[in-house]
């Protein structure tokens, strides 16, 4: 009976505690990324292409960034989403990329004929900014950013 009466209760607590468990992953909708940055991109001058946005750690900054996204550009302010970054610390670059070829395009003499920018407004000069003067901190959830192109060469 004493057997019986164990079974009976481990097998309430397994239930309840699944239960309990199931009502936590409820409250997150189905399919929605769990961490968010938002990007509002400013400067955007013409609805050409697409305002892409690349958030990196610190050894891909200006590389081959793992995280990112792009979105139909909109003259003046464009948001761009990235989806399930992880926590961490990042610099993030923009670029409108008005003929959708995916890179930044350059003049004879190297100079962005696109407009470029980077997070915390990093100065550029004749040389993109460190990581560290683009650098923030993303804690996970929902966060959001913002920061201007910059246009060289029309």
């Amino acid at each position: 009976m004493l057997v019986k009466s164990l079974a009976a209760a481990s097998v309430a607590a397994l239930s309840l505690f699944v239960s309990a468990a199931q009502a936590a992953a409820d409250t997150a909708p189905a399919g929605e990324p769990q961490n968010v940055l938002r990007v509002t991109v400013e400067g955007v001058k013409s609805p050409r292409g697409h305002i892409r946005v690349d958030v990196c750690p610190v050894g891909d900054f200006l590389k081959d960034c793992r995280y990112g996204g792009a979105a139909p550009a909109t003259p003046g302010v464009t948001t761009v989403i990235v989806k399930d970054l992880p926590p961490g610390t990042y610099a993030a670059q923009a670029y409108q990329d008005g003929n959708d070829n995916h890179s930044v395009d350059r003049n004879i003499l190297g100079l962005p004929t696109e407009g470029v920018g980077f997070s915390n407004n990093a100065p550029i000069g004749f040389h993109p900014p460190s990581f560290g003067s683009a650098a923030f901190s993303y804690a996970g959830g929902e966060q959001a950013i913002s920061f201007k192109l910059r246009h060289f060469a029309d």
